[in-house]
């Protein structure tokens, strides 16, 4: 019994472990974006990607240089006119007056956008890591409200990990009870 209770405890911290590693990193992640101007994480807005990204998951992307992209390849990029950003996939790379661009479409969408996506438009590659409806508390919580929570999370797992006082296991309890009867 007690066997199971300490292996219980110990699966226990692991988790917590896990879960304070990848908070901090998150953490960081968020600072050095937030430093940087740029973010890793975007939320989506929409049907059009459907069924490969759906609205309100929250995706990850990278900064893949512009030239490096192709057909295939799922981006976030602005709408200069729209002032708003899109997850649509590359169908197309062309060249128009010298320069590389790129024409995109949701995968969901009959027809392809109707402007090019040149360099200065593009924010991001998709690398295929998506949580489900978690962009939905992103659109709730805008920053820096967001970034206070995880950074309060991350302070107050934190705390538990390092300042809160560790309980022995009970059969270690037990045998200096033993021990003092003795």
């Amino acid at each position: 019994m007690v066997d199971l209770l300490e292996r219980h405890k110990r699966a226990l911290n692991i988790v917590e472990d896990i879960v304070l590693v990848i908070l901090f990193a998150s953490l960081i992640l968020l600072l050095c974006s937030t430093i940087l101007g740029y973010s890793p994480f975007y939320y989506v807005e929409g049907i059009s990607m459907h069924p490969t990204i759906e609205n309100g998951d929250l995706i990850i992307i990278d900064w893949t240089r512009f030239e490096n992209l192709k057909v295939g390849d799922i981006i976030v990029f602005k709408r200069p006119l729209l002032n708003d950003k899109v997850v649509h996939r590359i169908i197309e790379v062309k060249t128009v007056n010298g320069e590389r661009v790129f024409v995109t479409k949701g995968d969901n969408n009959q027809i392809p956008d109707p402007n090019y996506v040149k360099s200065d438009n593009y924010i991001g590659r998709y690398i295929g890591v998506r949580i489900p409806y978690a962009g939905f508390i992103g659109q709730a919580l805008a920053p820096p409200v967001n970034y206070a929570i995880i950074a309060i999370l991350v302070i107050y797992l934190i705390y538990l990990d390092v300042y809160q006082p560790k309980k022995r296991p009970v059969q270690e309890h037990m045998n200096t009870h033993v021990e003092e009867t003795l």
